[in-house]
């Protein structure tokens, strides 16, 4: 996964382990079928529906509860004796695991998989370590200390500052060389710590094309300074193929608690629509929202005001030529790997799921093509 110039050379699929584990290996069997380059796993301990609202979600035929994810880095060891491709975690954060038990899993992760292992670090969502009694006061602070330690584990096999701990692990393969460190975030201090310790960024923020190439403006800045190449470019992009926008957008009007995934977006967002964020005006959107902690009976009488624009915030929604026409903006501002979330489904079901196979292929293939 070395970095590359230009237009996007690579597609990556994310693949979410979710119970049961079949309907998981068949999401990496459609991704290796679509010819995509890497796989990547989320690490989520709570989903991203509420509970409650699940049952009556379109896609709660094929996970009986919307919190039944498995451990990624369990996958990701199971997967990857099967898989070629290089599979990597997109992504844990400093703050559940220290950076010696990470550096390890990682080391571990790149002798099992055949085609190596990519580590995806961030600094956290609030779902996923609040409910759960972690302190989340300041994420960007301890995920900072923690990549200073996990960098010198994985390049020198030994603590910095002195420490006596070291790896025992060899350190790279030959035939792939050392995993990747590859960090998520997009705010000022998240981009300085990709440049100066990423070998890839991987943001999953809505931003528009344009901002996507001042960042990585800034993040080529910040690795130049510390002597270090810039990181490859990737971004993770949720995509929801139907037959046009136009047909996704009817499907949402029938079926309205799919647009409930514009929780994800910020309170600042809403307010340009019209709206306020059920979780408060200060709402980031994915790294602030507890959806567990809402009233879901409030978010189901919300759901059908919500316009289809809103969603259109998150998610990339259309058919292949339609989503690949708005990828292109960002291949133009610098993305080098397109990482999709398939959320085909949402709406529709797996009636949309079968429908839309097709279209997958399609567009990892028109990507490649930009």
């Amino acid at each position: 996964m070395a970095p590359a110039k230009g237009r996007i050379v690579k597609v990556g699929m994310l693949v979410s382990p979710m119970h049961p584990f079949e309907s998981y290996r068949m999401m990496v069997a459609a991704a290796e079928e679509s010819n995509v380059d890497s796989l990547w796993v989320p690490d989520h301990i709570l989903g991203c529906a509420h509970p409650a609202l699940w049952p009556d979600m379109a896609l709660s035929t094929l996970s009986p509860d919307a919190d039944a994810w498995y451990d990624p880095f369990v996958c990701v060891g199971l997967i990857g004796r099967e898989s070629t491709l290089p599979i990597g975690i997109c992504v844990t954060d400093g703050i559940r695991r220290r950076a010696p038990d990470v550096a390890r899993s990682a080391l571990t992760l790149h002798q099992v998989c055949r085609g190596g292992f990519v580590l995806g670090v961030g600094a956290g969502e609030a779902e996923n370590l609040v409910p759960f009694g972690y302190d989340f006061s300041t994420p960007v602070t301890r995920f900072e200390q923690f990549l200073v330690a996990l960098r010198s584990l994985l390049d020198h096999g030994t603590m910095p500052e002195g420490l006596s701990g070291r790896m025992g692990l060899p350190l790279q393969r030959d035939d792939v060389g050392p995993p990747e460190v590859w960090v998520g975030g997009q705010e000022p201090r998240m981009l300085r710590l990709a440049g100066t310790y990423g070998d890839g960024w991987v943001p999953a923020w809505p931003m528009s094309s344009s901002d996507y190439g001042e960042k990585r403006r800034i993040l080529a800045g910040h690795a130049e300074r510390a002597g270090r190449p810039t990181p490859e470019c990737a971004m993770h992009i949720s995509t929801l193929l139907a037959e046009s926008r136009s047909h996704a957008a009817d499907l949402m009007e029938r079926d309205p608690l799919g647009k409930l995934v514009a929780l994800m977006v910020s309170a600042e967002i809403w307010a340009k629509h019209g709206l306020k964020h059920p979780a408060g005006d200060d709402c980031r959107g994915l790294v602030d929202v507890i959806q567990h902690e809402l009233d879901p009976e409030q978010l189901r009488a919300l759901a059908p005001m919500i316009p289809f624009e809103l969603v259109e915030e998150f998610f990339f929604i259309g058919n292949a030529t339609e989503i690949t026409e708005r990828i292109s903006g960002y291949a133009d501002n610098g993305l080098e790997h397109a990482i999709l979330g398939n959320v085909t489904g949402t709406v529709g079901g797996v009636d949309e799921v079968t429908a839309n196979i097709g279209q997958l292929a399609t567009l990892v293939a028109e990507l490649k093509k930009l």
